[in-house]
């Protein structure tokens, strides 16, 4: 089977977008609870934010579900469970031990003024769980801030493999090549729908992601489909480019109309869903290749996901107190939070017996790593 690279490039570069995104958060006071917050609150950090919300976690269960497929190609069931079981839930559980509660210091710290011991802070995150049933705290208490990717990948995974079974033993077979450009385009109806069931997150309700991931898996998987997205990569890109500056740019920051972009809104949901339509197509026509640079980057993506949150926060926290202009501490958070997740990735992968604590695969020293 042909590895399809431009999946393995979307991937890395959505990864890597979260490092603008989430230091942008820092600068987003009044918009958003963050970790770290800035006095200097700024309209272009919160464009980025607003800006990539929409589409970024859509795209990555897209791709999930198309993984998925195949993945079950040459994996039974058993055996993709398992795979699912050490790449997602053994990660989660180190994150929760490992990185969240080095977010909830400094979050403790920034807003409370704490100043006990990095021990005492560990006891008090494990301890608050009781008194954070959202699981979300951004204050020092117990979170598993952005781990809800892994977790929800995880059941959304497992729930998708028994609707795959049971589609296989009913002998349903949709054929996907028959959808239409506009069917494509109004699948966002159904994820708008669904977002009006169950918890929110991320912009969109997890039954929504559920079906985003099936959608991946069903229709995105077809060659006749991506064909088609590809060839209406610059339409979509420009709708999703006149969506994301009239809606986000114009309805968001100039008219102050929050709820335009955001949660059960359809115009948010548009918008989302136009930016995955466009990058699936751009990737598949610019992306689709492999160097040494794309295969280390692809080989980090996931444990830079893992670890990279503490690294903004951390850096947010000693940042934002030194006494320089909002834009120039953004990109020294940026840039330097890069630095130091690669840094840790680096050092946590030559380590047998605990790289794997973090989804690495493939013994020390294994090329692409």
């Amino acid at each position: 089977m042909v590895r399809l690279h431009y999946l393995d490039n979307l991937r890395w570069i959505s990864i890597l977008v979260l490092f603008p995104t989430h230091a942008a958060f820092v600068f987003c006071a009044g918009w958003y609870g963050y970790c770290i917050l800035s006095d200097q609150p700024s309209d272009f950090a919160h464009l980025i934010a607003v800006s990539v919300e929409p589409w970024i976690m859509p795209l990555l269960f897209v791709i999930a579900g198309m993984s998925t497929g195949f993945s079950l190609r040459k994996r039974t069931p058993a055996m993709y469970l398992k795979e699912r079981v050490m790449r997602l839930l053994v990660p989660f559980l180190a994150g929760i031990i490992f990185v969240c509660p080095v977010i909830a210091y400094y979050a403790l710290r920034f807003h409370t003024g704490y100043t006990g011991s990095f021990a005492e802070a560990f006891v008090h995150f494990f301890i608050s769980i009781t008194a954070s049933p959202a699981l979300n705290g951004i204050t020092g208490d117990f979170s598993v801030d952005h781990l809800w990717f892994i977790i929800v990948l995880f059941v959304v995974s497992v729930l998708a493999l028994g609707v795959i079974l049971g589609g296989r033993v009913l002998e349903f077979h949709p054929d996907p090549g028959r959808f239409t450009l506009l069917w494509l385009v109004l699948l966002c109806i159904p994820v708008w729908l669904l977002d009006f069931v169950g918890i929110n997150e991320g912009g969109y309700s997890l039954v929504a992601y559920f079906a985003i991931f099936l959608f991946g898996y069903c229709i995105f998987a077809s060659e006749t489909v991506l064909a088609l997205i590809e060839e209406y990569r610059v339409a979509h890109l420009a709708a999703w480019i006149a969506l994301t500056i009239g809606v986000m740019g114009i309805g968001g920051i100039l008219l102050d109309h929050g709820e335009v972009f955001w949660g059960t809104s359809f115009l948010h949901t548009l918008t989302g869903w136009m930016g995955v339509l466009a990058l699936m197509g751009m990737g598949r026509h610019y992306l689709n290749r492999s160097t040494p640079l794309t295969a280390y980057l692809t080989a980090s993506s996931y444990p830079v996901y893992i670890i990279h949150q503490a690294a903004v926060v951390a850096l947010a926290y000693y940042i934002v107190a030194v006494p320089v202009a909002p834009f120039l501490q953004y990109v020294a958070i940026v840039v330097l939070s890069l630095v130091l997740t690669l840094g840790a990735y680096e050092v946590i992968r030559r380590i047998p017996g605990v790289r794997w604590l973090i989804g690495i695969g493939g013994p020390v020293g294994k090329k692409g790593e």
